[in-house]
């Protein structure tokens, strides 16, 4: 088995190690803005969960941009998005 290497931006699809996150970061941006502008005053207050991404980098960006925190399912996945920094974690199942 060879060892990980992170993708770059211009790598060829090919070349990625799988799993792997491939995402168009305008897009993502500007559908969580999206998201975000069509809460605005109605009294709801975004918490994604964590298993559409499992990604501690991607709740980050989500928290930025306006949600109050995320769901996780265990504790034990909540654990390393704690470890990155996110404060505001719902175990939703344990």
């Amino acid at each position: 088995m060879s060892p990980w290497k992170a993708a770059l931006p211009g790598d060829h699809l090919d070349q990625i190690d799988t799993p792997a996150l491939i995402l168009n970061l305008d897009a993502f941006e500007r559908n969580m803005q999206r998201l975000q502008d069509a809460l605005s005053g109605t009294g709801v207050r975004l918490r994604p969960h964590a298993k559409s991404h499992k990604c501690p980098d991607i709740a980050l960006r989500q928290i930025q941009v306006g949600a109050v925190g995320i769901c996780c399912q265990k504790v034990s996945e909540a654990a390393v998005f704690v470890e990155a920094g996110v404060q505001d974690i719902l175990i939703t199942n344990q």
